[in-house]
């Protein structure tokens, strides 16, 4: 009865051990990802600023993270792992399985925000404008980068956290990720909102427009003139935010409301 007890006791201190060290491993990879999303948002900013010549906020949050690096970055290193031995199978892998991640990420803005955030069309070798070689090739020497110089002292650094330390630090940085998150989905649902509307008043106004050279009249001329006041007052409805928004990403198009798109940019120009 004792040495069972003994197993017992054993036996459930290694199922509490095993499972508090998946805990903690949980919350390592929540690091590794903001950690990864971080230096993603340094890249491309540091790159656009000195294109541009100003200091331009990349990435479609606010904040300073660009969260298709820090899930690339994973995908990565997962994606590495059964063949780290084998750089050359370590490229293609990692080639791979980030450019599906981009296409996807891509499509999926497109599809709810009718907007394209960054654009390949020029590129040679591209599926749609969302992915193109040049890129499969960057991401294919991230990979290695990341498997065999980056990773191994990031994750040195984080296992030397204190477990407590890295669960508070999860939760903190995982909350203001998440309010970035939600401010900055509205900000692009606001502005394709605005886009929308501003396409409706152009298209309306061209119609009066032709009526009103056929057959000019006081109320044709009344609503030409409310649209153009609306108008108007929709190009300003750009708030700080929304400014931001558009500045990072400069060379966005939107996929149905093109032409107010544009007038938007100029009028933040301005």
């Amino acid at each position: 009865c004792i040495d069972n007890t003994k197993v017992l006791y054993y036996n459930s201190s290694i199922i509490i051990y095993i499972t508090q060290k998946e805990n903690i491993m949980f919350y390592e990879w929540i690091i590794y990802f903001l950690i990864y999303s971080f230096l993603g948002w340094c890249f491309e900013t540091t790159l656009d600023s000195v294109e541009q010549r100003q200091f331009i906020n990349r990435g479609f949050l606010r904040g300073p993270v660009i969260p298709i690096y820090g899930f690339g970055a994973i995908i990565m290193i997962f994606a590495a792992k059964p063949v780290l031995e084998k750089p050359t199978l370590v490229f293609i892998f990692g080639a791979i399985a980030a450019t599906i991640l981009e296409y996807f990420t891509g499509f999926i803005l497109e599809v709810i925000f009718k907007t394209r955030y960054w654009d390949y069309s020029d590129c040679h070798y591209q599926i749609k404008g969302r992915i193109c070689a040049e890129a499969t090739l960057m991401w294919g020497f991230m990979t290695l980068f990341v498997n065999y110089n980056v990773h191994t002292h990031i994750s040195n650094m984080v296992h030397k956290l204190n477990g407590t330390i890295l669960i508070i630090s999860a939760f903190v940085f995982t909350a203001v990720f998440l309010a970035d998150a939600v401010i900055s989905f509205k900000t692009a649902a606001d502005i394709n909102s605005i886009l929308k509307r501003l396409a409706e008043i152009n298209k309306l106004t061209q119609k009066l427009e032709l009526h009103n050279e056929k057959d000019s009249s006081e109320s044709i001329k009344s609503r030409l003139k409310k649209l153009s006041a609306e108008h108007k007052s929709s190009l300003t409805k750009i708030g700080m935010l929304k400014k931001d928004f558009i500045r990072s990403h400069h060379n966005a198009h939107s996929t149905r409301f093109n032409s107010p798109f544009s007038e938007f940019k100029e009028k933040i120009k301005q």
